[in-house]
C-alpha cells in the first residue's frame, strides 16, 4: 500500500474570489530527507521560517532558486488556480483530490494536513474528499503555519505562483523553470 503524505495551502480569500490558488506538496517515503532538505533551504536562503508575504524580497527569491536546484522535489508540488468562486474549501479539496491522484498508485492512503481549516472547515474539506473518493488514512489541520516545513514549502508555493499571477516577471520567469523541470505541476 502505497502511503501519501499531503501538506495544503491556499492563497487568495482577501481577492473576494478574483483569484485564488491551491497549493499542494506530497510526499512518500523521502519526507524525512525532503524536512533536512528544507531545512538547510531556509537557512541558506535566510527565509528561515518566514511565511511567504513576510519574508523579505531577496530571501523568497533566494529560497525558491534552491528548490529549484533540488532534486528531491521531482514531481512533489501541485497547484491549480482558479477564479471568480468564494467557495473555499470545496476548490481546495478539489485541487488536493487531483494532486493525490496524480501520484497515487491503485492502492493508496493519504495523510493530509491542511493549514488554517477549523474544525467544521475540516469537516467540509473531508467530505468534499469523500465526494472525490479519495482514500485518506488521516486528516489534520495546522493551526501555526511557521511550525511546519512542509506547510511553509506550500504557503511559498502559493505566493510565488498568485505573484506570478500578478505579473511579477521574476516569478513568472521562476514558476516557468520549476515547471520546466517537473519539480511543479500546474493541475
Amino acid at each position: 500500500m502505497q502511503k501519501l503524505y499531503c501538506y495544503v495551502d491556499e492563497s487568495g480569500q482577501d481577492t473576494e474570489g478574483l483569484l485564488f490558488v491551491v497549493g499542494v506538496l506530497i510526499m512518500e517515503d523521502e519526507r524525512d530527507a525532503i524536512a533536512r532538505e528544507l531545512e538547510r533551504i531556509e537557512l541558506e536562503s535566510k527565509k528561515r521560517n518566514k511565511k511567504w508575504r513576510g519574508a523579505p524580497y531577496q530571501y523568497r527569491q533566494a529560497y525558491i532558486e534552491k528548490i529549484l536546484q533540488s532534486s528531491l522535489l521531482h514531481k512533489s508540488l501541485f497547484y491549480e488556480i482558479f477564479y471568480d468562486s468564494k467557495k473555499y474549501i470545496k476548490l481546495t479539496s478539489y485541487a488536493t483530490a487531483k494532486a493525490i491522484l496524480k501520484r497515487a498508485e491503485e492502492k493508496y492512503q493519504a495523510s493530509i494536513f491542511v493549514d488554517g481549516f477549523n474544525k467544521k472547515e475540516l469537516e467540509r474539506f473531508e467530505q468534499g474528499l469523500r465526494e472525490l473518493r479519495i482514500h485518506k488514512r488521516k486528516l489534520q489541520g495546522v493551526r501555526r503555519e511557521e511550525n511546519d516545513i512542509f506547510i511553509r514549502l506550500a504557503d511559498a508555493l502559493c505566493g510565488l505562483v498568485r505573484d506570478a499571477q500578478e505579473d511579477n516577471p521574476w516569478a513568472k520567469n521562476i514558476l516557468k523553470k520549476l515547471l520546466e523541470k517537473d519539480i511543479v505541476t500546474a493541475l
